[in-house]
């Protein structure tokens, strides 16, 4: 008796261990590294996705943790799934639902098992990045300077338009939806990076958010931008810091989430579009210079 009983649970161990093993060959694992990503503030975190047939599906969160460690891995993943994906994605969210943001950051198709992603890709089932989706050239000029004083100030206005009057046009073209934009201005100050908030972008044709640098009393433009020729209340500045000279500055764009970013002092750490003002650079309302994709992000996605 006592051997069949031993028998039959032999039995059942095997038949378990064996139905365990197939359940386990039906998910697959995948691990991203080789990070070149900024760590994000709190309440934001990066989120990785297979694409199969253009659809999304999640595999999991990226924490900092995980970029200071250089590896990310990633299992309970099925099988098809993964044997389907015909490229990797990585947004940047700040909450927990299941879709996926418009913030995709980088994008790479898998060539057999490995997929190196860039901020500049259309994947072969035609999803794209944010980078590819948006697009901005700056002029400098003085748009708020009262008639007649154009000489009382050098180069120190940044502005998303060209041309005046009826004839300005803007120089963005953004996505909007669940996304808004804050520029920047990058400056050193007594030694030491400070960077000046240009506002909240919320539309290609609209004032920005913020024009704290430039005086109330004056006739601002309908359009995104600053003269930096105040000092804003509450804020500390070497003597004759006002009116700032930009040239050689460099100026920033930094994608936001909708309602998930507030910070007026520090930016969003993703500087996706940069570029430094020619120290040449001339007060001319009809010459653009470009903003320039910010190539230094990156990772990669290998099936294993």
């Amino acid at each position: 008796m006592m051997k069949k009983l031993i028998l039959i649970i032999f039995c059942f161990i095997l038949v378990w261990s064996c139905e365990e093993t197939e359940l386990l060959d039906e998910t697959g694992r995948l691990e991203v590294t080789d990070f070149n990503l900024p760590e994000l503030p709190p309440n934001h975190h990066y989120q990785a996705w297979l694409l199969v047939g253009g659809t999304y599906v999640s595999v999991g969160n990226i924490t900092n943790d995980s970029l200071n460690n250089n590896r990310a891995r990633f299992s309970n993943i099925e099988k098809t799934d993964l044997a389907m994906a015909e490229s990797f994605a990585i947004t940047v969210e700040n909450s927990g639902s299941p879709a996926p943001s418009d913030y995709v950051l980088l994008l790479g198709n898998f060539e057999g098992n490995t997929a190196n992603l860039n901020p500049l890709t259309t994947a072969s089932n035609g999803v794209t990045t944010l980078a590819n989706n948006i697009s901005a050239s700056y002029t400098l000029q003085n748009a708020s300077v009262p008639e007649g004083q154009p000489g009382n100030y050098t180069q120190n206005g940044i502005w998303f338009f060209k041309g005046s009057g009826e004839e300005a046009e803007t120089t963005i073209s953004f996505q909007y939806g669940e996304l808004r934009y804050q520029a920047w201005l990058e400056t050193t100050v007594e030694g030491a990076t400070r960077y000046l908030n240009m506002g909240i972008i919320s539309s290609d044709t609209l004032r920005d958010a913020s024009n704290v640098y430039t005086p109330f009393n004056l006739n601002i433009p309908e359009f995104a931008g600053e003269d930096f020729l105040v000092q804003p209340s509450g804020e500390s500045f070497p003597e004759n810091f006002f009116p700032r000279n930009v040239t050689g500055s460099k100026l920033i764009l930094t994608p936001i989430l909708l309602n998930g970013y507030t910070s007026h002092t520090e930016p969003f750490p993703v500087f996706l579009f940069q570029s430094t003002i020619p120290s040449d650079a001339v007060n001319d309302p009809n010459l653009t210079y470009p903003l320039e994709l910010n190539p230094n992000f990156g990772a990669k996605a290998t099936k294993i």
